[in-house]
């Protein structure tokens, strides 16, 4: 049987290592084996450059701490030569997640301005996870932003499985400007259970609350994540370039409290 595989993007910063020790450690509870892979630049017309030193000690130091994060792990490291985003989609084509950190090191080859991780997870065609926050966290809940669209009823589901897979309770956050209605609260709670009773019926042993408050969505779920192991989000919509993670998840990005699963259905 075909293992699962998991990406993990390295580029020789804090926030990327920490990103590879949560991919070995997920890696371990999935049974899955892990790519660490790292970008350099090919200098034109040499096409079988190899990397420099600098990208080889960047994967060296990668693998390592992905080994001793997760020992029984199978973790190989890749230099691909490319700039950084394409690398990692490419190489995540055939894995069931692709880990990235949240802040990278700009100053390595292949780096483009901007964040890594925003890229990947509004271009990736799989689920990517943005580590960032309580990266080690291994208590609270997973959190879940609801809404009463049709589009909810993946993203729900996978925040399901992933409190299934770390028995952990799931906790379904409904943000609206009308929470304080008791009548627009009742509505919309019995609209809730109708989208989380499936889930219940499909993982019993997962204790899944939900809650409805005023707020915007995109500020309460990011306060609430810093009390989380992980959140899902899931895409606000197709565009012409790719997902568009809408309000929710662009702030999840930048200010989640743990690491940001990006859920495609």
């Amino acid at each position: 049987m075909i293992k699962p595989r998991i990406v993990a993007g390295a580029d020789g910063s804090p926030g990327a290592l920490a990103a590879v020790r949560w991919a070995a450690a997920e890696a371990r509870l999935r049974e899955a084996d892990l790519r660490v892979v790292t970008a350099y630049h090919r200098i034109e017309p040499q096409p079988n450059q190899a990397p420099d030193a600098v990208t080889a000690t960047v994967l060296h130091e990668a693998v390592a701490a992905a080994r001793a994060a997760a020992p029984e792990v199978d973790v190989r490291g890749l230099a691909l030569p490319g700039y950084a985003v394409p690398v990692l989609l490419h190489a995540a084509e055939v894995a069931t997640l692709l880990v990235v950190g949240s802040r990278g090191n700009r100053r390595m080859p292949g780096m483009p301005s901007g964040s890594v991780g925003n890229q990947v997870a509004t271009q990736s065609l799989g689920c990517v996870v943005v580590v960032r926050g309580r990266a080690d966290a291994d208590d609270g809940p997973v959190l879940v932003g609801v809404d009463d669209s049709t589009a909810a009823g993946p993203v729900i589901g996978r925040a399901f499985e992933e409190a299934a897979l770390r028995r952990a309770p799931l906790l379904a956050i409904t943000a609206r400007d009308t929470a304080g209605e008791s009548v627009a609260r009742a509505a919309l709670g019995s609209e809730l259970d109708d989208q989380l009773d499936p889930w219940r019926e499909k993982y019993p042993e997962v204790r899944a609350e939900r809650e409805i408050v005023a707020g915007r969505p995109d500020r309460v779920l990011a306060e609430r994540s810093h009390q989380a192991r992980l959140v899902v989000a899931g895409p606000r919509r197709h565009g012409f370039e790719g997902v568009l993670l809408g309000e929710v998840g662009t702030r999840l990005l930048h200010h989640a409290g743990c690491p940001v699963l990006i859920a495609r259905s």
